[in-house]
């Protein structure tokens, strides 16, 4: 018997009846199904209930259900350890046995260190590889400190660094084809092309830190020299390559084509934040020039590296205020922006950090989307926070299990179920599933046995995800947020696998690659029910 949560946080007691009180909650909450499957979908969570505290049944609903998209997802962070050393191994690298950071080659190795290809068998090594750049077999301190599950997560990626050098068509191929496998639609995963040579461009014409008055001056003096177009153009070729290269590497001009082909990919910028301000600042900006000018398959800009870092807390306003420069010169850019991935207890935290971020992630950067958001509690008037969020339909990124291995925050810690019940979008996410050793299937696996989700949610939160992407096009439903009503062209259609659409709503969905992941993820909805209220 699953036990009903109550409210998570206590100083918003009362947001629900708010919400409900100001018509906050989105259609879904009250119509669960707009062609009135709602019988069905009460057969399919009485089975959900059945298995709930079988881990192996619960695994098999969860990979069968469809899932939408993953919005919160780091190419660098996504792809499997035993993978990379595969990569290392293939390009002769050499690997440091007490660090286990991947030294570039050529071989022979030097001292203290071992070539790649001695991980591939398995054994000691292999597996003492394995545990140093993911979270396998890592024990969290029984005390509940979270700064050891932090610590040793973020170390993993400067050890594998190297051996994912060369290698984006690989991972692109890698993590198209998990996202197939789990039901998945799209991914909007995040990379940094060309950041280092436009840093050292930076240091040459502008090395001096631009403070909040000194932004246009910046911008303009960049934007205006040709070499920085000629990184943005580089940057573009690097993303278009490693797409063309993931794709012929999967097959995907043969007939039929893998199903990993179908999974539509898109690029978000990632800026790192934990350097010098005009280092910062010339990253949001080239990741602005590749979204307005359309260019790599870049679709939005985002903000990466510890929050908590010190120079990450010490410049945190002046990061926010950059983006919302940015977004007033091009407020079609869409942004999302790790806001609030901290809490209580990791070093150089203190309780203002606490209580601003996701405030002004939304109120001065003007963010379309939150990534993590887990101190909604500690935000200054958490209650109009939420609010404000629902009114400008701002999403929150949910990666239950890295906020579970990083900060140690789930269960009734967790604000998923309080932005959910406030009316804030809300999509499940995997951030470094690679990392995590885990996929989207366990993180909603996760959001059932954790945060007690239902069968209803699950649906609004795989809405979500598409209804909230990046991705070009316009939308299927005719408000963001309300899934009771199609958008005109299609609004007396009914998305079914055997059922063609009318031809303006196929004129639609062939227009618009947005409409299109949404409409197929309905007809699957419509089949997984179907089979699963029979059970």
């Amino acid at each position: 018997m699953r036990k009903r949560y109550g409210t998570r946080w206590p100083v918003l007691a009362g947001l629900t009846a708010l919400g409900v009180a100001a018509g906050m909650l989105p259609a879904a909450a009250a119509a669960p199904d707009r062609d009135g499957s709602g019988s069905e979908q009460a057969r399919v969570q009485a089975y959900l209930d059945r298995i709930t505290d079988s881990p192996s049944e619960l695994r098999r609903f969860m990979a069968e259900l469809p899932k939408g998209g993953d919005l919160h997802h780091h190419l660098g962070g996504a792809v499997r350890a035993e993978s990379l050393i595969g990569h290392a191994a293939r390009d002769r690298t050499c690997i440091d046995v007490t660090t286990y950071v991947v030294v570039p080659g050529p071989q022979p190795c030097g001292a203290g260190q071992r070539p790649a290809q001695d991980a591939l068998p398995p054994g000691p090594f292999r597996r003492q590889i394995v545990a140093a750049w993911s979270m396998q077999g890592f024990v969290l301190p029984p005390n509940g400190d979270p700064q050891p599950g932090h610590d040793h997560f973020f170390a993993t990626f400067g050890k594998f660094e190297e051996a994912e050098t060369g290698h984006d068509a690989d991972m692109l191929a890698e993590v198209t084809q998990a996202a197939a496998r789990e039901r998945g639609s799209y991914l909007e995963t995040l990379v940094t092309p060309e950041a280092g040579p436009l840093n050292q461009l930076v240091d040459r014409i502008h090395p001096k830190d631009p403070g909040p008055s000194g932004l246009a001056e910046f911008h303009s003096a960049l934007t205006a020299d040709p070499r920085f177009q000629a990184l943005v153009r580089r940057a573009a070729a690097d993303n278009d390559r490693s797409v063309r290269d993931y794709r012929k590497q999967l097959g995907c001009d043969n007939r039929p084509a893998p199903q990993a082909c179908r999974v539509a990919v898109r690029f978000d910028y990632q800026v790192l934040r934990a350097q010098d301000p005009r280092h910062v600042f010339a990253e949001q900006i080239l990741g602005f020039e590749l979204v307005r000018q359309r260019l790599g398959g870049t679709v939005g800009v985002n903000m990466v590296q510890p929050e908590d870092d010190p120079v990450a807390l010490r410049d945190y306003t002046l990061h926010m205020k950059m983006i919302g420069y940015l977004k007033s010169r091009s407020p079609s850019v869409r942004v999302s922006l790790h806001a609030g991935e901290l809490t209580e207890g990791l070093n150089g935290v203190g309780g203002r950090d606490l209580s601003f971020h996701i405030n002004e992630a939304v109120g001065i950067a003007g963010a379309d989307r939150i990534g993590h958001g887990v101190d909604l509690a500690h935000e200054t008037d958490p209650r109009a926070l939420a609010a404000r969020m629902r009114r400008q339909h701002v999403l929150v990124e949910a990666p239950l299990i890295s906020n579970a291995q990083i900060l140690r925050v789930h269960g009734d810690r967790h604000p998923l179920r309080t932005y959910l019940d406030a009316g804030v979008p809300v999509a499940l996410a995997t951030d470094d599933p690679g990392v995590s050793r885990t996929d989207l299937t366990a993180v909603f696996q996760q959001a059932v046995t954790d945060q007690e989700l239902t069968v209803n949610q699950l649906r609004t939160v795989a809405r979500a995800s598409l209804d909230h992407a990046f991705i070009e096009g316009r939308g299927l439903w005719k408000e963001q947020d309300r899934y009771d009503t199609f958008a005109r062209p299609c609004r007396n259609d009914t998305p079914a696998p055997d059922r063609l659409p009318s031809e303006a709503c196929r004129t639609f969905l062939t227009a618009s690659p947005k409409a299109g992941l949404q409409w197929k993820l309905e007809a699957d909805w419509r089949d997984f029910e179907n089979r699963y209220a029979h059970r």
